[in-house]
């Protein structure tokens, strides 16, 4: 009989802090060329975009524009939280969450380490397979919101860990937020 895995980390990572600020507004000519970017590359890294990656401090903040003196929009509490980047400038990263909420992050607090998100748009549990198969052992439900990270994905499970209580296996790719449907990595 498999267990069901709630998440306490899912309420860390969900204290973000929202500062309100209507000179956000005031910025978005200077950001049309980062907007502009032609191409499935990032004109700074080279890199594909969009990709993922996770926070990799235990604070950081999302701008409403690339730079310091772009007011904060969110405030992350907690590191490997995934994020999606989706245009680069300089050395700042427009990234988006699972939440949709989008800015501008500082390319240092983030890292290439995968991580996702079990079914964050979902209300049933996400079954924890011991094998890359429908037909293998449940392991453990998970529920929806529970953070993972992600060792690899053969276009279809994606073998996950979890950090407390240290549990793996593989979930079905679709189930995830933080990786795409059908990609494969190692």
């Amino acid at each position: 009989m498999a267990s069901v895995l709630r998440s306490t980390r899912r309420h860390k990572y969900g204290c973000m802090i929202l500062s309100v600020s209507l000179a956000a507004f005031l910025y978005g000519a200077p950001l049309m060329q980062a907007h502009a970017q032609a191409g499935r590359v990032g004109h700074v890294t080279g890199l594909t975009i969009p990709r993922f990656v996770s926070i990799k401090a235990n604070r950081a903040r999302l701008r409403a524009g690339p730079g310091v003196h772009y007011p904060i929009k969110w405030e992350y509490l907690a590191p490997d939280i995934p994020l999606e980047i989706t245009a680069e400038y300089g050395n700042w990263r427009k990234v988006r969450d699972w939440t949709s909420a989008e800015g501008w992050m500082y390319h240092a607090l983030l890292s290439g380490r995968r991580t996702a998100i079990v079914s964050p748009w979902g209300k049933s549990l996400t079954a924890l397979r011991s094998a890359a198969t429908n037909k293998s052992d449940a392991v453990a439900n998970l529920e929806p919101g529970v953070f993972v990270s992600v060792k690899s994905c053969n276009g279809n499970w994606c073998n996950i860990v979890i950090d407390a209580p240290k549990l793996g296996g593989y979930v079905e790719q679709v189930g995830l937020w933080g990786v795409y449907p059908g990609e494969i990595f190692r």
